[in-house]
């Protein structure tokens, strides 16, 4: 996926690239005026891909680092930059959907992969707009708002056992309009203790009106999946259950012309189940992990146009809740778990978070500048400030010189805080990690070629990381030295006239990195495991009328070690390749796919021995009208 945008629109002869507007920042701006890196996948992008999850179209996104644990989307890890699992902050329509408890479960969205419209993808970090948890970047899932009533269904089925179908559509009368869709998915797993059955369901009614519009919504998802080898290389038969729904409400009004006011109000809840080692069919069941955490979150954002350019200011509320029988200080009194009769949460945590910002944007002579603040006070670690600055230089029409320099922190999960077991031991008095991140880019957009170079730093403070030390059987959360990291990107779009190839569109994605730590006398789980370089390169092509062709190769090397305990020495990740492929034939309102994943049968890991699927086929159908 290209800096700008693939937004684009398939013609008789050639391919356009549109315009697109993105949230980079309070004030929406069109994205070639934006100062800073960001990548905006559309929905026919995601509709051409081999992809059939979030995590797999993320895949080839620029410099986003996807560690997945499992296929199809039954558990990934998502970072930017080189920065891990916990520094990314996920949106649904603006929502914040992060855990409290841990980032293994950010891409627990309760959306079903089909009803996606287009994701945005935020390099580097923006505490100053999104507050703590966008530490090295923000991913934005924007969900379809069709103009007109209309019906989907899908149906697939592959490789291991695995099947999905998916049901949905919407109907659109009057300014009234209601959403919804539900997907089911299962595989028998390409090895034992691989398996999953997931389904997920959303719903959406919004009324416009004259001055603006009140959506409400309602997402769930369900996730039961084996996880072989998933925390520790020697327990093949773990296995963890997930659910998670969220409940959230928006409306949006123009007081005047110049005045505009989006109010938010949002409540999640996730709950989690871990058995190490098969205890729930044993007498051993107070050996499960068992967490519930609820969040609550409010914000209210104004937008305001005036002489000197557009000013947006805003506050917002949240609320952190776990429940659990691991994480948290011990509850004075315990409180019962529903489905498990016998056992009970005995420790929980609750810290609040108030958040006041400001950012301004103006325009002068060829500058664009973006400057802004966020005032945070959290009840667990006492007040932080967020400044940032963008600024872009319009070098001609069609391209932007800019540079940016943002603070972000990031306050540590329950899991790091408190978790204390065979696999790691948490620490309650660890550090939020703060840092510094400086970014100066070249980016031009014209009517079929988006392209974007840029560098950039990141000083990172007080790190926080699992680290396995020699001679410590358990492995410790701590916060490391400072790191400071460097890197390079560069993204490219184009799109065809007709052409003897029939090729329709070609997309180049680049990315390298390097900090000054090693891990010299230990190992690192997540920060020193980065993308030293990442290479995704993407072709698109329409052989004969109705039928399209597509193939992704992706190449990653990884830095840092694995080890399968002390006696053992320590793996290096290395580098590996995958090609992925899609054939897809459009007939009336049906339209056929044939897909292959890790189409030359790689072996590779992306975390520690949690070994990846080998060559996946799957074939499908969908009926739209």
């Amino acid at each position: 996926m290209g800096l700008i945008s693939l937004n684009a629109s398939a013609q008789r002869d050639t391919i356009q690239l549109q315009s697109v507007t993105v949230t980079a920042g309070i004030i929406r701006n069109e994205i070639k005026n934006t100062a800073r890196n960001i990548t905006v996948i559309d929905r026919a992008t995601i509709e051409a891909s081999p992809v059939k999850t979030l995590d797999g179209v993320l895949q080839y996104a620029m410099n986003v680092d996807v560690r997945s644990r499992s296929a199809f989307g039954v558990q990934a890890d998502i970072s930017i930059r080189g920065g891990h699992y916990d520094q990314t902050l996920i949106l649904v329509d603006g929502v914040k959907v992060n855990d409290p408890q841990t980032g293994h479960h950010a891409l627990n969205i309760p959306v079903p992969f089909s009803m996606i419209e287009k994701i945005e993808v935020l390099q580097g970090g923006a505490s100053r707009v999104f507050g703590p948890s966008a530490f090295s970047g923000v991913i934005n899932i924007i969900t379809r708002q069709p103009a007109a009533s209309e019906l989907e269904l899908q149906l697939s089925a592959g490789s291991y056992g695995s099947w999905n179908t998916y049901a949905g559509g919407a109907w659109v009368k009057k300014g009234l309009s209601l959403t919804g869709g539900a997907e089911l998915a299962g595989s028998d797993g390409f090895i034992p203790a691989t398996g999953y059955r997931k389904n997920t369901a959303s719903l959406r009614a919004e009324k416009q009106y004259r001055s603006g519009s009140l959506q409400l919504g309602y997402g769930f998802t369900g996730n039961d999946f084996g996880a072989s080898n998933f925390y520790h290389p020697k327990f093949s038969n773990q296995y963890e259950e997930v659910a998670s729904q969220l409940m959230n409400a928006t409306w949006k009004h123009a007081f005047s012309p110049r005045l505009s006011g989006t109010l938010m109000a949002n409540y999640r809840i996730h709950h989690d189940m871990y058995d190490f080692d098969n205890y729930r069919n044993t007498d051993r069941l107070t050996l499960l992990n068992l967490h519930k955490t609820g969040v609550l979150d409010v914000e209210w954002k104004f937008r305001l146009r005036n002489a000197w350019g557009n000013s947006a200011f805003g506050a917002e509320y949240r609320n952190e809740v776990v429940r659990s029988n691991r994480l948290g200080e011990e509850l004075g009194e315990k409180e019962a778990i529903s489905g498990w009769p016998d056992l009970y949460y005995t420790y929980g945590k609750s810290r609040d978070n108030y958040s006041l910002f400001a950012e301004h944007s103006t325009r002068f002579n060829r500058f664009i500048l973006n400057v802004g603040t966020l005032g945070n006070i959290n009840s667990q670690f006492g007040f932080s400030l967020f400044p940032g600055l963008d600024l872009a230089y319009a070098v001609g029409q069609d391209s932007r010189l800019y540079y940016s320099v943002n603070r972000s922190l990031r306050f540590p999960t329950f899991t790091e805080l408190y978790l204390n077991n065979a696999t790691v031991k948490g620490d309650p008095d660890l550090k939020p990690e703060k840092a510094w991140t400086h970014e100066l880019g070249f980016k031009t957009r014209k009517s079929r070629y988006s392209g974007n170079y840029s560098v950039f730093y990141t000083a990172t403070e007080d790190a926080i990381d699992k680290i396995k030390r020699p001679g410590i059987a358990v492995p410790l959360m701590e916060n490391i030295d400072n790191i400071n990291r460097y890197g390079f990107e560069t993204a490219h779009t184009l799109g065809f006239s007709a052409n003897r190839l029939k090729l329709k569109q070609v997309v180049l994605n680049f990315s390298w990195l390097t900090t000054d730590r090693k891990e010299e006398g230990f190992q690192s789980f997540y920060t020193l495991n980065y993308l030293k370089q990442k290479l995704s390169a993407g072709l698109f092509f329409e052989p004969v009328r109705n039928l399209s062709l597509s193939g992704w190769y992706t190449f990653k090397n990884r830095a840092g070690q694995y080890s399968w305990d002390d006696a053992t020495p320590p793996v290096s990740y290395g580098s590996f390749s995958l090609v992925d492929v899609r054939a897809a034939y459009r007939w009336k309102q049906l339209t056929f796919t044939l897909d292959a994943n890790n189409l030359l049968n790689e072996k590779y890991f992306e975390h520690g021995f949690v070994a990846q699927p080998p060559r996946w086929i799957t074939g499908g159908v969908r009926y739209k009208i």
